[in-house]
């Protein structure tokens, strides 16, 4: 009987020390999803601000003349809100552009659900052609081709700025 007390002593401490080092473990990988969540969000910050100064040159030569840039805009709707993250627009035209560090082809798909929903929840552009645009520094591939087939302008990396890729291929699509 006294060896199964110290048997069932040991496999109780254990099973202590197991569910403290997950505990550990857990405090560890949500510290460590934190910090790359962060280093993250400032990546894709980069990526706007090399985005933003060069926007209203890149559709000017697409023939839209830009007034104001503006980066992180919000609205809500009844789905709920939905973020912009370049906006750009004259007073008629407005270029909503998903940018993202790693462009991919789901990250397209939603950016269209987004620009369905975009006059209802900007009413102010109701009456504006609206355009859209995706921007990453890398873009998977197929990415611009599905985009392209979908109207939007494709923004990539070029030297020391960026560049409408498809620009001499693309029929732009209206919302």
């Amino acid at each position: 009987m006294h060896l199964f007390r110290e048997s069932e002593q040991q496999r109780q401490e254990y099973q202590r020390i197991a569910e403290q080092e997950m505990a550990d473990l857990r405090k560890i990988v949500a510290q460590t999803n934190k910090q790359i969540g962060g280093l993250t969000s400032r990546w894709g910050e980069f990526v706007e601000n090399l985005i933003k100064p060069a926007a209203a040159k890149l559709f000017k030569e697409q023939g839209i003349d830009v007034h104001h840039t503006a980066l992180r805009v919000d609205a809500q709707d009844e789905k709920g809100s939905i973020e912009i993250d370049t906006l750009v627009e004259n007073t008629n035209e407005v270029v909503a552009i998903e940018v993202k560090s790693h462009l991919e082809i789901r990250d397209i798909k939603r950016f269209l659900q987004t620009l369905e929903r975009f006059k209802e929840a900007f009413p102010k552009y109701q009456n504006y052609k609206l355009y859209g645009a995706v921007a990453g520094i890398k873009i998977d591939e197929r990415s611009d081709l599905f985009a392209t087939q979908e109207g939007l302008f494709v923004i990539a990396p070029a030297g020391n700025s960026v560049i409408i890729a498809n620009s001499q291929i693309l029929e732009p699509r209206t919302w």
